[in-house]
Parts: C-alpha cells; sequence; structure tokens
C-alpha cells in the first residue's frame, strides 16, 4: 500500500506585521505609534500613521492611515497632536477587535 508523505516547503512570502490572532494591549498600542513617529515631536504624520498600520498588519495601511486622520484629527492640521493620540489608540483597538 503507498504511503503519502507530504513536503513541508517554507511559505512564499512571509506576512508581515502582527499575527491575525494577537490581542493587544493599550500600551503596546502606544509603544509602536510612538516608534512610528519619526521625528519624536509627539505628533503623526499621514505617513508615520501609514508605518503604525503596516506593523499593525493592515493589508490597506496607507488607506487605514487616510481614515483614521479624517475621524481623529480634530483640528485638521494633516497631523495626529498629543491631544488626539488618545483617539488613534481607541480607534486602533476597536479596528482590530473587529479584525478577529
Amino acid at each position: 500500500m503507498p504511503v503519502f508523505i507530504p513536503i513541508v516547503r517554507e511559505p512564499e512570502f512571509k506576512l508581515k506585521g502582527l499575527p491575525q490572532n494577537i490581542a493587544m494591549t493599550e500600551k503596546q498600542v502606544r509603544e509602536i505609534l510612538m516608534k512610528a513617529g519619526r521625528n519624536r515631536d509627539g505628533s503623526l504624520s499621514k505617513g508615520e500613521l501609514e508605518k503604525a498600520f503596516k506593523e499593525f498588519g493592515s493589508r490597506m495601511p496607507c488607506w487605514r492611515a487616510s481614515c483614521c486622520l479624517r475621524k481623529v484629527d480634530t483640528n485638521r492640521d494633516g497631523k495626529i497632536s498629543r491631544e488626539e493620540i488618545d483617539f488613534v489608540v481607541n480607534y486602533v483597538l476597536a479596528w482590530l477587535e473587529s479584525k478577529n
């Protein structure tokens, strides 16, 4: 009787960002957002938000950053200020929760 032996191969591509089923805390989200801030001025530009959403595992980080910026940027200066970071954290946590 023939025996089937599966060939185990490495995936052809590497997944970027976080695994799909990971639960994040508020502190971890804040650390990733602060790490994404290139100039360390406490505010986040759209590009820095894109970098953070890549880290969070978004399939479309540019679109996700634009949506976040539209919802959270209350003073419409095109950046997320220190006062608006709390809203971004809540947005990210709600988005991650909806993914799982």
